[in-house]
């Protein structure tokens, strides 16, 4: 029973994450396509989880992407942490390489905050990437505790 709870769970964060990141890439393509109205109910739609400045997105159709480059990588790498989660490591070994690979994916924001540093749309899809992946190390092992009996 816990097995078939822990993926449903998992099966839920692929959703949401896929739809998150599907909305973004279908907002400036409907604008294309449409025309300006349209297409902006997604955008406001993904507005309060992220800042969409233009100058930190991908572009599509020379339209920016619902998300900024950062956040979109990020739920891709969730995503792709929940894909190939059987070859990850024990608990707590995952849980702090994926604490290591958080620090790591925090360092170039705060650099950039910090500094004259001007992060690049590469590097922030990088280190959004980086960053989902981590937060998927450093959460899944609740699950997989769960499903053992370990935890309660």
């Amino acid at each position: 029973m816990k097995a078939i709870w822990n993926r449903s769970i998992l099966a839920i964060i692929i959703v949401v994450a896929g739809s998150l990141v599907a909305i973004a890439i279908c907002a400036p393509i409907i604008q294309h396509f449409r025309g300006y109205p349209y297409g902006e109910e997604l955008y406001r739609f993904l507005h309060p989880i992220c800042h969409q400045y233009p100058t930190r997105s991908l572009w599509v159709f020379d339209r920016p992407l619902g998300l900024c480059t950062r956040c979109l990588s990020g739920y891709l790498g969730v995503m792709f942490a929940v894909f190939f989660r059987r070859w990850w490591w024990g608990g707590k070994k995952r849980f702090v390489i994926g604490l290591l690979l958080l620090a790591l994916a925090i360092l170039d924001p705060i650099v950039q905050l910090n500094t004259s540093y001007i992060s690049s749309n590469p590097m922030r899809f990088l280190t959004g990437a980086l960053g989902g992946f981590a937060v998927s190390l450093m959460f899944m092992p609740v699950f997989s505790l769960q499903s053992k009996g370990k935890l309660r």
